[in-house]
């Protein structure tokens, strides 16, 4: 899966002489302060999580770290994470090697300068459980897709058809969402603006800014807080069963 979209990179001189710089800070910091610490971060299904991790060890190109069950749980799955410390003078991203829940281990790897653009959001965006039904209008009739990712203030849409819409039209989306707790599904109804479309083939992502409405707004707004409940028992469960 990507995650490009989660950060941007931030190249000073080169990759390889970046990742040189960055692993002599490490090791220099550790030397200093053996139980050094650093602050992991991901985003599992678009909900941050995020613990301290203990630097165990530096070499020339990899960092073994001691790390939070949850944490490794969702390491393990997308197989990457951010890295924040104070000897640092930029976040990281890195790729992990290796990861064992039970041992609470990582390994991880090609260290390079980011920006963290998911910290600049106003609003959590979260994936949904699953795809859910959705359509909007266009002139030429409607348009069917699948609910992707959803937050207070947007929608995203996957669909699989042509669609003529342009960047900054007006229209309403209608969406399926799922009551968690009640196991009932029942249809939301929003004017949205396009935003901002992604892939150059089928199927795009339609990105949309909607309009504050009350009723609607406590609707995600309970369906994010279900969501958020659902997935930390995921992690929970992947960790007792590790």
């Amino acid at each position: 899966m990507d995650y490009s979209y989660l950060y941007s990179t931030r190249i000073e001189k080169s990759f390889d002489e970046d990742q040189a710089e960055i692993v002599s800070t490490l090791r220099d910091a550790l030397h200093k302060t053996p139980d050094l610490t650093v602050k992991l971060i991901n985003y599992c299904k678009g909900m941050p999580v995020s613990y301290p991790a203990r630097l165990i060890s530096v070499d020339k190109h990899n960092l073994e770290v001691d790390v939070y069950p949850q944490q490794a749980v969702v390491m393990s799955d997308c197989r990457h994470t951010f890295i924040r410390c104070d000897v640092l003078k930029h976040d990281l991203h890195a790729h992990v090697q290796y990861v064992n829940v039970k041992r609470r281990a990582a390994t991880l790897g090609k260290l390079q300068y980011v920006d963290l653009l998911a910290e600049r959001r106003d609003y959590l965006r979260l994936d949904l459980a699953k795809p859910q039904h959705a359509h909007f209008m266009t002139p030429e009739g409607i348009v069917k897709g699948e609910l992707v990712e959803l937050s207070l203030i947007g929608a995203r849409i996957r669909v699989n058809q042509a669609c003529s819409l342009q960047i900054g039209d007006e229209v309403t989306i209608v969406f399926m969402l799922q009551n968690i707790a009640q196991n009932l599904n029942y249809n939301v109804g929003t004017p949205a603006r396009l935003i901002k479309v992604h892939g150059d083939a089928l199927p795009k992502y339609y990105s949309f800014a909607t309009e504050p409405d009350k009723i609607v707004d406590r609707q995600i707004a309970q369906y994010i807080i279900q969501r958020q409940i659902e997935i930390v028992r995921e992690i929970k469960d992947a960790c007792d069963y590790s």
